[in-house]
């Protein structure tokens, strides 16, 4: 800490008053920071030309004579000589960015070009991450883009199954049915209900490997081999057919609750015009349960980059099983992890960008980005 007396007389001179609250005279001041009247006068003009030092008003008679008393101006700001206005914090800021642009960003481009060059995988923390992600970029921009792929293509198909099943699980029987309609409904109703009760209730790591070796096992009574059951029920296929049928259990409930949240008034309108209740569903209900649903169905498509990860038990070279081929090779782990991790963190803020202009474009209700199923 600096002592009073290395400071700047300006800094003195304001430090003083700041302690004396009340009435200071210039001869007071002057001995108090232990400098000469003339040296007071003139610091005293710069301090009170910036706004930082005025007269209190205040008269009171010292040595026989009457003595005007200083003060400081509310709201002032001064460090080490320094006055600092609304444009000086900006400055400031805008120097505490060039200097972390400088200590952070260029360090950060010198480590890129270090590593870029080395044959050996270093052994400090973040040159060891920026190390293995330039080695080993390819397989990763291809887990990736095999991640997006099957979140997106996922909950689309999800969609559309969770469509046909949340017009099986609204399934009533009427008084105006007959016996057999009345129990296809019923057999239409339970099964969505099963359905959904098992899929929410099971993991989708168990999940992946069920449908993986159900299709597997499935093709092989065919007689066809290993290869040929690899090209046509393959490692990506199994694992997107995972996604849409985990997604499509979720999604039905979020489709559900959109036409929950329709006005039944609606519906007995469109009935009382004469349309069937398919007719209802489709021109009236519906549209509207899509629309209220569309953040929600964001929100799984963002769980689903996420949740895909779990299909690297079974081969899909997703974002994970990239990295830990990453980590095979070079058998460091935490580093190509965390690597991972930011990798999550940027396609999911991007995806929820990207939620929030399709929201406001809707003019829907933006959500943050879900936690887990």
């Amino acid at each position: 800490v600096l002592q009073r007396n290395h400071l700047p007389v300006r800094s003195r001179i304001y430090h003083t008053l700041y302690d004396n609250q009340g009435f200071c005279s210039k001869q007071t001041l002057a001995e108090a920071c232990g400098v000469s009247m003339p040296t007071l006068y003139q610091n005293l003009n710069e301090l009170m030309d910036e706004g930082l030092v005025r007269y209190s008003g205040e008269e009171r008679s010292t040595g026989g004579r009457k003595a005007q008393g200083l003060d400081i101006v509310p709201d002032a700001r001064i460090s080490i000589g320094i006055a600092v206005s609304e444009n000086g914090l900006r400055l400031i800021a805008a120097a505490c960015i060039l200097v972390l642009i400088d200590r952070v960003l260029l360090r950060f481009v010198y480590t890129v070009q270090m590593c870029a060059g080395l044959e050996k995988n270093p052994q400090s923390f973040g040159a060891s991450m920026i190390y293995m992600s330039l080695k080993g970029k390819d397989i990763l921009l291809t887990g990736i883009w095999t991640t997006i792929r099957i979140a997106l293509l996922g909950t689309g198909i999800a969609f559309i199954l969770a469509i046909l099943m949340v017009f099986l699980r609204i399934q009533e029987p009427d008084k105006r049915d007959n016996d057999a309609v009345k129990a296809l409904k019923w057999l239409a109703s339970h099964f969505a209900r099963l359905y959904v009760f098992v899929i929410r209730g099971t993991p989708m790591m168990v999940q992946a490997l069920i449908f993986y070796y159900f299709g597997f096992n499935l093709f092989k009574r065919t007689n066809m081999t290993v290869t040929e059951i690899n090209h046509v029920w393959s490692f990506f296929i199994s694992g997107l057919c995972t996604v849409s049928l985990n997604s499509t259990a979720y999604l039905t409930e979020v489709l559900r609750g959109g036409i929950l949240a329709v006005d039944r008034g609606q519906t007995e309108a469109a009935r009382s015009l004469g349309m069937s209740n398919w007719q209802t569903m489709i021109k009236v209900v519906f549209p509207q349960a899509v629309k209220n649903s569309i953040p929600a169905i964001g929100n799984e498509f963002i769980i689903n980059i996420k949740d895909s990860s779990v299909l690297s038990v079974i081969g899909v070279i997703d974002l994970m099983y990239a990295t830990k081929t990453v980590s095979g090779i070079y058998f460091r782990s935490l580093e190509i992890y965390c690597v991972a991790a930011i990798l999550y963190l940027v396609l999911t803020w991007l995806s929820s960008l990207l939620l929030r202009w399709l929201g406001k474009k809707l003019d829907m209700p933006v959500r943050g980005v879900p936690s887990s199923n």
